[in-house]
């Protein structure tokens, strides 16, 4: 259970600073490769429609070169730091 909380923590962390990462990185010359991205999006119409309510569901992913980069920089990092922070004291 340690060793997924502290995954995800590293994935979830990869994700965020990539994001700013390549936020940032789109306007700079020389690294606006690191922002190139892609969005991946499931946006139906609506599923359910009463008179009262309606209810629509869609979901929509946006992948950029810097998240990637550091989410295989956090994968590197945790199997080389989870066997030494979680050894059996």
């Amino acid at each position: 259970m340690k060793y997924a909380v502290y995954m995800s923590f590293l994935s979830i962390c990869a994700l965020v600073l990539g994001s700013m990462l390549g936020n940032k990185a789109v306007g700079t010359e020389g690294f606006s490769w690191l922002g190139y991205s892609k969005t991946f999006a499931f946006e139906p119409g609506t599923f359910l429609d009463l008179d009262v309510i309606k209810l629509t569901f869609g979901i929509s992913i946006t992948v950029n070169v810097a998240q990637l980069l550091l989410v295989a920089v956090a994968i590197i990092v945790y199997y080389k730091t989870a066997p030494k922070i979680f050894a059996a004291k």
